[in-house]
Formats: structure tokens, sequence, C-alpha cells
């Protein structure tokens, strides 16, 4: 019962919390011609959420993403960064070897959290261990490099009966990469934490 409890008002939190996001900046998914919103919820001095949208793989939910607080977003740029380096070494390697596919996984790790829009009602996975791939494809002639960043299948933490297939980032170079990482860094946070509202640029 207490376990329920919890759970109910740890969602109603975080319900106040979507709510109170504001319009942070977007990244493109060159790969699925699209581009995606993050928005940031500024709580106290130094805490804050990251809501990353991303790439959904589920056929019937579209809509979802990860979360990234301030205690995970130095592991989350962390990851990101190897992540890059790992990427651009294993592009060197398959073009040196005329490697045409692959699907490998690194062996770099990151927990971050997520959420989804299932019906009417956005749910939450407050615990969601990213993993990290590389992943060669021929399309239309080209040979593709990719880095897949994924959620792996989520659910719900206030129902068990709600799951979807999960979300993924894909970058197609490490450019894409870098502009992601370089537009959720702390510079770019705290800039937008500090920049003045319209409100108080007028003055009476």
């Amino acid at each position: 019962m207490k376990k329920t409890i919890l759970l109910i008002l740890v969602s109603i939190l975080f319900s106040l919390s979507v709510a109170a996001q504001e319009k942070f900046t977007t990244y493109d998914n060159v790969y699925g011609k699209k581009t995606y919103d993050i928005q940031l919820s500024l709580k106290d001095t130094d805490k804050f959420t990251l809501y990353i949208d991303a790439m959904s793989l589920d056929k019937l939910h579209k809509t979802g993403g990860f979360m990234v607080d301030n205690k995970k977003h130095q592991g989350f740029i962390d990851a990101l960064s190897q992540a890059k380096a790992k990427y651009q070494e294993w592009v060197k390697t398959a073009k040196d070897n005329n490697v045409n596919e692959l699907d490998k996984e690194m062996k770099i790790k990151s927990r971050v959290a997520g959420f989804f829009l299932y019906g009417g009602d956005w749910h939450f996975q407050y615990m969601v261990n990213l993993t990290f791939d590389f992943k060669i494809l021929e399309s239309g002639g080209e040979t593709e490099y990719l880095l897949i960043v994924r959620s792996g299948k989520m659910q719900s933490s206030s129902n068990q009966f709600m799951d979807v297939d999960g979300v993924v980032l894909v970058f197609s170079s490490d450019i894409e990469i870098e502009e992601f990482t370089s537009a959720i860094s702390l510079e770019k946070i705290n800039g937008f934490k500090n920049k003045p509202k319209s409100d108080d640029l007028f003055k009476d």
C-alpha cells in the first residue's frame, strides 16, 4: 500500500514537472529526417531536468524520450563523448577494411530516466539503462554509419500493463553527436537559466 501511494506521489510530481518545462532547444535526426524538441525544467538554483524527445520504436505510441536530471547529466555527457570517440574509430576501421554491414554494441553504459505518452497520459520509467550501438548499413547505394542510443523497452512505473518498445537517439556522423552534446551542455543550460524573462525586460 505504501509503495503504491509513493508511486502515485512521484508520478504527480513528475507530471507537474512536465507541465512546468520550457522549450530549450532542438536537434536534428538526419537519419530519420526529423527535428526533435528538448525541453528544460528548472527547479532550484542547481537542479534541472532535460526532456529529450526521441524517435519511437513503438508502432502505436509515437511520443517519448529521455529525462536527464542534474545528477545524471555529466554521466550522460561523458557516455556520449566516449561513444563519439569509439564511433570515429570504428568508422575508420570499417572504411579501411571495406565493411559495409555491422551491428555491434559498444561497452559504454549510462543511466537516465524515460517518459512516454500512452493514450492521453504521461508515463515514466525512472531507471533506464542505455545501450550504445554502432550500425553499418547500405541504403540507396550509400553506406551509412550510425550511432544508436537505445532505451530498451520502457514500462510505466505506475502501471505495469502500460509499456512501449522504447525510444532511440540516432546519429549519422560525429558532427551530429558533437552538435547534440554541445546543445545540452551545462554551459548552454546555465546560459538559458540566466537569460532574463521577456516580462523582466519591460519595466513599468
